[in-house]
């Protein structure tokens, strides 16, 4: 695989685990669709996906500097799953509500902005970005605006799912299949926690390791054998 495809796989795979939790933004894409239509829920699944690449594309640039300067790239992978997991406990043991108001319909723009802006309102969306950036910056030398344009792309292709799975099947939409989906996805992000705490646990013992080696044997005088 290409370096290009595998940078947009790797965005695509952290923008869809981002946009499936069932959260206020997955709400109101859900609503709108079901009282105003598949093209008012895609135009605001667009808004969202649109908030994901900008935060992805401002953390990703500012956190490949940070791992570059950070020596100890271990204890932030252990820090960053640790923070990813607790989010996923939160997102399994959170319920899902749905209302279908019968509010006037929006414009295809109006929805847009007002979906932009709920988006950028969510402080949970940045922390999850942040959460997940060492796994994504793993890639090596992925080229950072393929994977920004992937983290775009995942989650607009959830929302494109999402609205027309709502909109072909409105009467199966209920509270209790929207909590079922939610953990579900919290069963994705703990598997994204898990893999950074695995990676932080290899970095943390491999490092140890070389540093054990790199001392070397030191005889009773404090100097290595052999030296008188």
């Amino acid at each position: 695989m290409g370096v290009i495809a595998a940078a947009l796989l790797a965005g695509a795979s952290l923008g869809l685990s981002i946009a499936v939790p069932i959260g206020p933004t997955s709400l109101l894409c859900i609503q709108r669709t079901l009282s105003g239509g598949l093209p008012i829920g895609l135009a605001t699944g667009l808004g969202v996906a649109t908030v994901h690449l900008t935060y992805g594309t401002v953390i990703l640039r500012w956190g490949a500097d940070l791992v570059a300067a950070w020596s100890n790239g271990a204890v932030l992978s252990l820090v960053s799953g640790a923070v990813l997991l607790a989010l996923a406990v939160r997102v399994v043991r959170s319920d899902s509500v749905l209302h279908v108001s019968s509010e006037r319909r929006d414009s295809l723009a109006a929805s847009y902005g007002s979906a932009v802006v709920l988006a950028l309102a969510n402080p949970i969306t940045p922390v999850l970005f942040l959460a997940a950036m060492p796994a994504l910056l793993a890639r090596g030398t992925a080229p950072l605006p393929m994977l920004a344009a992937g983290v775009f792309l995942g989650s607009f292709a959830w929302w494109v799912v999402l609205n027309t799975a709502v909109s072909l099947f409105r009467r199966c939409v209920t509270s209790q299949v929207l909590n079922q989906l939610n953990k579900a996805a919290g069963l994705l992000l703990a598997l994204l926690a898990l893999s950074l705490l695995v990676r932080g646990l290899d970095g943390s013992t491999a490092g140890r390791l070389d540093n054990a080696s790199a001392s070397g044997p030191i005889g009773a005088t404090g100097q290595p054998p052999g030296r008188l």
